[in-house]
């Protein structure tokens, strides 16, 4: 019991602190929000492709693919997607607002929280099929969220509009990069690899850091409510509802790790500015990030423990 709760500490805690630490920086006035927006830029185009991209290359691939693991993930995707699609709507009469805790539920943050948490428990460099199923995963999500706020935009969702930012999305690029890379018979050489490798190792501490610079809880108390929904919904409901299937299925280690993230991990920060650029709740939308990502200092904590003490993890 008491590895399993180191394991679950030495998950939570760094997120926690490096969150905090963003945090105090703002306070200080060493960076504001601005700054730290521009570098979330850098992070999303080069930190976390390069971070994506190196557990990718360095896994075996055929020791990893995992079939039962993908058909369960999109299973799992699916079913938060009929959730954030209808629920909200039944509990929120502000189509807007609606929208925003839908795709809060539907779009989790995978390509942070993922590799994030898989090296945590298993050392860096050692998420290979996590981050193997953010191939799937994290163009997944970001189109099921775009649907939801289409469809309560327009009534209609664009296929093509989907495709295009699917394959325009960086973190996507940087996985199929590493998978075109991995089927060429040498290797990438070893000073360039080196340049990919410290790239990765900045993009958890700047990612985390910027979510405490940029922690912005606003009029909060206008939105308790539907933001007490949307918590409620992606960070407790959704991993009770899914998570006792995966372990019901045989799934274990890497595996479950994936699938713990996939239906635990707090809103994408990209949902905020998606929401805002499709006529949804933008205010709702960030303090929905930020909420559900404080929440998940505890609720990955509990998750994590939770399955390394029943030997999932």
């Amino acid at each position: 019991m008491l590895e399993s709760f180191m394991v679950a500490l030495r998950v939570a805690i760094p997120m926690g602190l490096l969150m905090l630490l963003g945090v105090g920086i703002r306070k200080g006035k060493i960076v504001d929000r601005p700054n730290m927006q521009a570098m979330d830029k850098v992070a999303f185009y080069v930190f976390l492709p390069a971070l994506i991209f190196r557990n990718i290359y360095e896994t075996d691939l055929a020791a990893t693919f995992d079939v039962r693991l993908l058909l369960f993930a999109t299973f799992c995707m699916l079913v938060m997607f009929a959730i954030g699609l209808l629920l909200p709507k039944r509990l929120e009469r502000d189509p807007n607002k609606a929208a925003a805790i839908g795709q809060a539920i539907a779009h989790p943050n995978y390509a942070l929280f993922g590799i994030a948490v898989a090296e945590a428990i298993y050392g860096a460099g050692n998420a290979g099929q996590v981050a193997l199923l953010g191939v799937l995963v994290i163009p997944s999500v970001c189109a099921l969220g775009v649907v939801i706020l289409e469809l309560n935009r327009s009534g209609k969702a664009d296929i093509g509009q989907i495709l295009r930012s699917i394959f325009k999305n960086p973190l996507v690029l940087g996985a199929l990069a590493a998978l075109a890379l991995q089927a060429l018979p040498f290797q990438i050489p070893e000073l360039l690899y080196g340049v990919v490798q410290s790239l990765a190792a900045v993009a958890t501490p700047i990612c985390f850091l910027s979510l405490g610079v940029n922690l912005d809880l606003g009029e909060l108390r206008y939105n308790l409510r539907p933001i007490g929904l949307g918590v409620g919904v992606r960070m407790l409901l959704v991993p009770v509802l899914l998570l006792p299937l995966g372990v019901l299925l045989g799934f274990r280690g890497q595996a479950m790790t994936a699938l713990m993230i996939l239906c635990a991990a707090p809103a994408a920060v990209a949902s905020y500015p998606m929401a805002v650029s499709m006529g949804a709740d933008g205010p709702l939308a960030g303090q929905l990030v930020y909420c559900t990502t404080i929440a998940s200092v505890l609720t990955i904590f509990c998750f994590t423990f939770g399955l390394r003490l029943l030997g999932m993890l």
